[in-house]
């Protein structure tokens, strides 16, 4: 009973509050509410509760038995030196419960198999050290299991920062890099421990560092803001980033946290939109200066063409009328073409014949004598306007005609109904004029091509490779194209030809 009193005195076992708020003597956070109080329970490690117990028993067991055997060979030992062990060994691998457990059998042991009487300071040392035995080692399994636990959330952190999209880097106060996730160090083209170490101004031009020092600067005192700034990579390319920093104070040390993501084709795609609505700005000019012109060239071709039926043919004015006539056509024509650019849409629709108008279209228009027309128009009805479809045929025609320059050439006109075709990978294409029945136009032509870089520009208003005063083909045809809700496609390459495709959705009646 003595050395069970012992042991209890020395063991800080706090007993459970009987309730929260209700107890007004409970230990209080710095919120009011009221902690629960601390108590030592059991922790097993391995295996169920009972496991911690039984290996308790089974390590005093063995110490005493094995003391018991060299005490009947007639060495002298002090009487509780194999136990500390064993309760060391059962407080870390069973937690505190089985650790006090193997204490009290140790002294359970000592008390009914020695054959001699232990002096009373061998009990007070077990009443003092086997506690603190416990205690000790109960914590330094405690410890040991979370390191084990932060290496695996390292682990796991580590997993989620190197597959993450935008770089991370963490730097030390001073800017050099501790860390820096796969996405930074495959973008820049060095690897992690090429990295680690430097300085993060050595990856940006001379140019952007006062940029860069002002933003770690500005993380350390919390006020950073994104910033746009140019890295360098290890081919010396450039690559422009959206950096952002925030810096965390982890007791005496600052940590900056740096995170970038690569704007470049976000920016390049800002270009494109406004490249867009600058284009749709002019669009919109040209249309509206277009329309207005036309009814002037309407006004001047229809008293122009009066006058030269009223006069005699051989007034000395006649020829004067006629060149008004003419270059109000070629006006007439040029205004069309403009229109069609702009993507207007005549509210003026007819029943056409395809085929009866591709047939009168090359009946009334020139082509050079070396090209030769192969056509596979089918009998393909049609509600649209006739004059936008003359620009779209022959548009389509005359830029394949002039593919060939001065050599024979051949240039195919299929005209046919079904749906537009999809998944088709094309050089260009634009549209989608759904999944119901469509006019196709299809114009190739086995001429020269055109390189990327043409093609880039090859739907910009007044850009030609042959000569000035042209341009206004592939333009128009893209205009009309979307004035009827149609798909375009385009395949082409150099030195083997090119094939244009239009859709158009049939109109509902």
């Amino acid at each position: 009973m003595r050395i069970i009193t012992y042991i209890t005195l020395m063991v800080p076992v706090v007993p459970d509050s009987p309730g929260g708020d209700e107890n007004p003597e409970a230990p209080r956070s710095s919120d009011g509410r009221a902690r629960a109080p601390v108590v030592l329970r059991a922790k097993l490690h391995y295996g169920p509760p009972l496991f911690g117990y039984i290996l308790s028993i089974a390590l005093i067991s063995v110490t005493g038995v094995v003391r018991l055997a060299l005490m009947d060979r007639g060495y002298l030992l002090y009487p509780f030196v194999f136990f500390y062990p064993a309760i060391a060994l059962s407080a870390f691998l069973g937690g505190v419960g089985p650790g006090l457990a193997a204490t009290l059998l140790g002294a359970v042991f000592a008390f009914l198999l020695f054959p001699l009487q232990t002096a009373p300071q061998n009990w007070i040392a077990l009443a003092v050290l086997g506690p603190l035995f416990v205690q000790g080692f109960a914590h330094l399994r405690h410890i040991v299991e979370r390191n084990r636990a932060i290496a695996r959330e390292l682990v796991k952190f580590k997993y989620i920062g190197d597959h993450a999209s935008d770089w991370i880097l963490l730097l030390s106060e001073s800017g050099h890099i501790r860390y820096v996730n796969l996405k930074a160090s495959e973008d820049l083209g060095w690897t992690d421990r090429d990295l680690t170490g430097r300085h993060i101004e050595s990856l940006v031009p001379e140019t952007q560092r006062p940029i860069l020092s002002a933003a770690l600067e500005k993380a350390r005192s919390g006020t950073a803001k994104p910033v746009e700034i140019v890295f360098e990579r290890r081919d010396k390319s450039q690559v422009l980033v959206e950096l952002g920093c925030t810096a965390v104070r982890t007791g005496e040390d600052q940590v900056i946290h740096a995170a970038a993501r690569d704007i470049g084709e976000r920016k390049q795609i800002e270009k494109k939109l406004q490249e867009i609505r600058h284009w749709e700005s002019l669009g919109a000019l040209a249309g509206g200066l277009a329309h207005d012109f036309n009814n002037l060239l309407t006004a001047i071709l229809g008293n122009a063409s009066l006058a030269r039926d009223i006069l005699p043919r051989d007034h000395e004015t006649a020829p004067l009328l006629d060149g008004i006539v003419s270059s109000a056509e070629r006006s007439s024509d040029l205004v069309r073409m403009l229109l069609a650019t702009a993507g207007y849409r005549s509210r003026y629709s007819e029943r056409l014949q395809l085929d009866q108008l591709l047939d009168w279209t090359l009946a009334n228009r020139t082509l050079p004598p070396n090209i030769r027309v192969v056509k596979e128009a089918a009998a393909t009805p049609f509600l649209g306007d006739r004059r936008a479809f003359e620009t779209l045929l022959w548009s389509l025609i005359s830029n394949a005609a002039e593919a060939y320059g001065g050599e024979e050439g051949e240039v195919r006109v299929a005209i046919r109904s079904g749906p537009a075709p999809r998944g088709h990978a094309a050089s260009f294409e634009e549209g989608d004029p759904g999944e119901g029945e469509c006019l196709g136009i299809v114009v190739e032509d086995h001429g020269s091509g055109m390189s990327p870089e043409i093609l880039d520009r090859a739907f910009d208003p007044f850009f030609s490779t042959r000569f000035t005063g042209r341009g206004l083909g592939l333009p128009a045809v893209r205009g009309i194209v979307r004035a009827y809700s149609g798909k375009l496609l385009l395949e082409t390459a150099v030195g083997r030809g090119t094939r244009v495709e239009v859709w158009l959705p049939a109109p509902k009646d």
